[in-house]
This record gives structure tokens, C-alpha cells and sequence, in this order.
């Protein structure tokens, strides 16, 4: 048995100095004194490592973007240890041949853990294989469809699901293409999206809220429903980031939505913190057309971390929206240092803050909108009690699993 000591987060109790006794990837004990085979005492504190449940690690059909190899890679150095990829893929993973596909792909690249969203199509609910294929969950997208198809889809999934149903919450008929001229035009030509889709969403306890973007969206959350926020969403708005770059759907919005946003999360109205990890090339960004999206899996717990330690959010809360919740939404018992757990650890020295350095990135897309931004990254992360990222250098190849 290894057994790791330090200050260490115990769910209900806060950091609490203790040892953790780990054996076959498992957390076997968690006592004040403990005997094992290696014994290794930390500095700093111990954490549950991040569960990112939205990510894009466009693979297979936009390897040049990312693969499995470097997006997991790049939660692996920020101290995320289990993700759950999109399927907004090429071809996107919309059944068992694609979703197997995928699951092979993965298991063959990724460092860290994962699980794969299947999308909503016609007719998905009458297929053979929707009561039994092992996905993290349906993922709704409002594209290329009408919006009685949409609204349609979502109710006809949430009336026989037993997996949560994800919906990136824009309205069909409020998302206008504009041409752009500054990243202000991105945000007017869906100014109203989120919160007239939010607005006309039926409230089921299987419904799930991808990416909250406004104030107004949070008003309108069906009741019964949960949802997530990026950090994106929470530290960047139209004031201090003007650059196309920062394109992104749904868009940056204000320091009131900013304000709105984060207030609820610290009180855990919303309960999730995801990445949206949705990477494009630099020149794709910078091109006549730039794509949607931000990387984001390696820098959204360092950045958070920042915020507790400059006082702005309790890492309570922190701990529980990238463990401890995700992991309850999607039905799985992970995400706490505490017997039968996965050995599933990060290592912090909450006075190691240090600007991002866009060169020790792992990304392909080779880019942050959080360049310079003070980040405090984990020393040591492992998954399952294996050490995979040590001061942001990758140290095993290969070995996540299929949570699901």
C-alpha cells in the first residue's frame, strides 16, 4: 500500500492533516496515522482532482485541432483526471459504430478517464441501442435543425431517458449570422438565445444546461433542471477582450452577466465547473471565418484556484463543482478523498501562483485567451494512484478507462 500524507480536503470536514492510504488505484484509508510500503509526505494541500464534463478533443476528423493524445494531455498538466468528450466529432458520434469507434480511440490515447456524449438525432429513442449503449449522457445541439425539431428532440429524449440530456441552450430562431466586424457582433447576433431557449425548455430533472453565458439565462433555468459555467463565462466579457479570437458559443457577454454568473455559482445555484474545451488553430482563429471556441481543460482549475487564493471564491465551493458534482450528475462515485474512491489526487501550493505561460501549454491550438493571467497549476496529479503530470510535464502514456 502507498500511503501519501499531508493537509488533505475531506468532504464535510474542510483540510484536515491525514494520511491516504491507496492500493490498486483505490483509496483504502484515510486515518491520522497510516503504515504503508512508500510513504510520502506533502507539502501544500491535497485535492480531489477535476471532473471536466464538456470537452471537445476533435477526435476522430480534426486531429490537427487535437487528438485524445494531447487533449488529455492538457487535462492531465491542469489537474483534471476524467473528462467526457462531445460529439460534435467528424463523423459525430451518433451511434454504437461511431460511439465504439470513439471508445477505442480514446482507450488507445488518452491519460486521463473519460466518457463520451452521444448526439440527438430523429428518431434516436426508437433505436435498439438507446436503453443500453453505455454513454455519459445525450448532447442536444440547436444546428442545422428548426426549433420545433429542437424543442421536439429535447422532449421526446427527457420523456424516456434515463441518462441526463445536455442541451447547448440557444434558441434556433435567435442565433442570426451577421457578418462580424468586432467580437460585440457575435454577442448581438445572439443577444437573446440562451434565455428564450431557456424560457421554452420543459423542467426535468434528466435536463442539463450546458455553458450559462447570461444573467438572464440563469433567471429562466427550468426548475428541476442543472447546469454548468466556464470560466470564460465567469472572468471574461466584452471589456477586456475585444480580439475575434474570442469568439465563442455561446459569446462573451458583460461584467453584469460577469457579476450575475459567478455569484450564483459561489452559491452553488449553478453547481458545475466545466471547460468548454473547444480548441482551434491560431490561423483558423485569425482567418476570414474564425470558428467558435476556446481552449480551456488545462488552465480552469489553475485559474480557480487563483480566485480562491486572492479571496473571491471559498474552495468548498471549488472542490465541489469540479469533483464532487459532476460526477454526482452523471451517476458516478468519484470525486472524494475518501474510502472505495478512485485514488484520483492533485497536489497544491496554494502560494505558487505564476502568469500562464502559453509555451508550457500542451494544447495544439497553441493559443490562451488567458495568457498572463495568474494561475496556480497542481505540482502532482494522479489517476487512479498513478503519477501522470508533474510540474506540467506528462509522465505516463496512455492509460484512462471508460467510466461508463
Amino acid at each position: 500500500m502507498d500511503v501519501f500524507e499531508g493537509k488533505s480536503w475531506i468532504s464535510g470536514q474542510g483540510l484536515v492533516n491525514t494520511c491516504i492510504g491507496i492500493d490498486e488505484g483505490k483509496i483504502t484509508a484515510v486515518k491520522k496515522i497510516l503504515k504503508g510500503d512508500n510513504h510520502t509526505k506533502f507539502e501544500g494541500i491535497i485535492l480531489p482532482s477535476a471532473f471536466d464534463m464538456h470537452v471537445h478533443f476533435r477526435d476522430p476528423g480534426y486531429p490537427h485541432k487535437e487528438d485524445w493524445k494531447t487533449g488529455s494531455e492538457c487535462a492531465a498538466a491542469g489537474g483534471v483526471t476524467a473528462v467526457v468528450d462531445m460529439p460534435n466529432t467528424n463523423p459525430f458520434t451518433s451511434d454504437l459504430e461511431t460511439f465504439n469507434d470513439k471508445v477505442s480511440t480514446a482507450s488507445s490515447k488518452s491519460v486521463v478517464d473519460f466518457g463520451v456524449g452521444v448526439n440527438v438525432e430523429k428518431d434516436l429513442t426508437e433505436q435498439t441501442w438507446f436503453d443500453t449503449i453505455p454513454a455519459a449522457f445525450w448532447k442536444l445541439y440547436p444546428y442545422g435543425i428548426s426549433s420545433a425539431e429542437y424543442f421536439s428532440y429535447a422532449k421526446e429524449v427527457l420523456d424516456k431517458t434515463s441518462k441526463p440530456l445536455v442541451i447547448h441552450g440557444e434558441h434556433p430562431d435567435h442565433m442570426h449570422n451577421e457578418p462580424l466586424n468586432e467580437l460585440s457582433d457575435h454577442t448581438q447576433n445572439r443577444l437573446i438565445a440562451e434565455p428564450e431557449c431557456l424560457a421554452s425548455m420543459p423542467s426535468s430533472p434528466y435536463l442539463h444546461v450546458a455553458h450559462l453565458s447570461t444573467l438572464e439565462g440563469l433567471n429562466r433555468m427550468p426548475k428541476l433542471a442543472s447546469s454548468e459555467v466556464c470560466p470564460h463565462h465567469l472572468l471574461l466579457n466584452l471589456d477586456n477582450c475585444h480580439s475575434l479570437d474570442c469568439k465563442v458559443d455561446p459569446p462573451l457577454r458583460t461584467k453584469k452577466d460577469n457579476s450575475g454568473l459567478y455569484d450564483a455559482f459561489r452559491e452553488g445555484k449553478i453547481p458545475i465547473l466545466s471547460s468548454d474545451h473547444a480548441p482551434h488553430t491560431i490561423d483558423e482563429k485569425r482567418s476570414d471565418n474564425p470558428p467558435s471556441g476556446l481552449p480551456g481543460v488545462e488552465t480552469m482549475i489553475p485559474l480557480m484556484l487563483n480566485e480562491v487564493s486572492e479571496g473571491r471564491l471559498e474552495l468548498s465551493r471549488l472542490v465541489n463543482a469540479m469533483s464532487e458534482a459532476p460526477a454526482e450528475r452523471l451517476g458516478l462515485d468519484r470525486g472524494r478523498i475518501s474510502e472505495g474512491m478512485p485514488a484520483d489526487l492533485i497536489m497544491i501550493d496554494m502560494k505558487n501562483s505564476k502568469p500562464i505561460d502559453l509555451d508550457k501549454l500542451h494544447s495544439k491550438s497553441n493559443w490562451t485567451p488567458f495568457e498572463d493571467w495568474p494561475a496556480i497549476f497542481p505540482s502532482q496529479v494522479y489517476r487512479r494512484g498513478e503519477l501522470i503530470a508533474e510540474s506540467g510535464e506528462i509522465r505516463q502514456e496512455g492509460g484512462g478507462q471508460n467510466l461508463f
